[in-house]
């Protein structure tokens, strides 16, 4: 033991040497790792804003391509959808074709408002064809060029429209009165129909211009005219017409047969 003792105050300053150069790279290591942790926060802090800017163009850049990607896809969806509803109206084999332009101008604030769309004859856009979004009608062609065309929008009070009440099949005539753009009237519905606020209404079919069961929007209110058999329905719109920018024109293959139909008939 006194050996032991001896040996160390002899190398008293040597052993303290040791000890305090042990301190000392146990701190460094310690602030080292501070430091990088610091290093790697401040670094963070200052490159991901690149990386953000850098993501945002690349989505900018790409935003076009996804969204047509979005638009032909259902292009094809709606052709598929509007075409096995309305088998029966078809007079050949013939699918809807669904053709997608897009809006240039809309107008929403008078009582016979149109749209312009980017589409005309040399895109197969035609005079009376029908104009739909995914969530319902917007309007009808009414005169086209050759890269444009003139639209008669829902929002027009000289448009009628063929509809009817989803689940009864009661049909009624669909226009605007010029007050709300979100809400249309459906009059001339029977008063046997069992109408309940909610019901869905959907396009009749029963013209050449739109094909049958396309959703339109649902009863909000329900009027009953004094001394009259009829109801006036009011219907919330599901699409939002003010904010229309991706339209599909509708042809209907037999859009010259049921004319000429209906034309004939008429004249009897």
């Amino acid at each position: 033991m006194q050996k032991l003792l001896n040996s160390i105050l002899r190398n008293g300053t040597l052993l303290l040497f040791i000890f305090l150069l042990a301190l000392s790279f146990l701190l460094i290591s310690r602030s080292q790792r501070f430091q990088q942790s610091n290093f790697v926060s401040l670094n963070n802090s200052i490159t991901s804003p690149f990386f953000e800017l850098r993501h945002n163009v690349y989505r900018f850049f790409e935003r076009n391509k996804h969204n047509q990607q979005l638009i032909e896809e259902n292009q094809y969806l709606i052709s598929q959808l509007i075409t096995q509803q309305n088998k029966g109206m078809l007079l050949d084999s013939l699918p809807f074709e669904v053709i997608p332009v897009q809006v240039l101008r809309n107008s929403i604030r008078l009582g016979y408002n149109y749209i312009t769309i980017n589409a005309g004859t040399e895109k197969g856009v035609s005079k009376e064809m029908g104009v739909i979004t995914a969530k319902g009608v917007v309007g009808v062609i009414h005169s086209s060029g050759k890269k444009t065309s003139s639209v008669i929008s829902i929002l027009n009070k000289s448009l009628r429209i063929n509809a009817k009440l989803k689940k009864s099949d009661h049909f009624g005539s669909l226009y605007w009165d010029g007050v709300s753009p979100e809400k249309m009237l459906l009059a001339d519905v029977p008063l046997v129909a069992n109408v309940a606020l909610g019901d869905t209404v959907v396009t009749g079919g029963m013209s050449a211009i739109f094909p049958g069961g396309i959703h339109l929007g649902v009863v909000d209110k329900i009027l009953v005219p004094l001394n009259d058999n009829y109801y006036n329905l009011q219907i919330a719109l599901f699409e939002d017409i003010t904010r229309i920018n991706h339209v599909y024109a509708v042809k209907n293959p037999s859009a010259e047969h049921i004319t000429e139909i209906i034309t004939t008939t008429d004249e009897k």
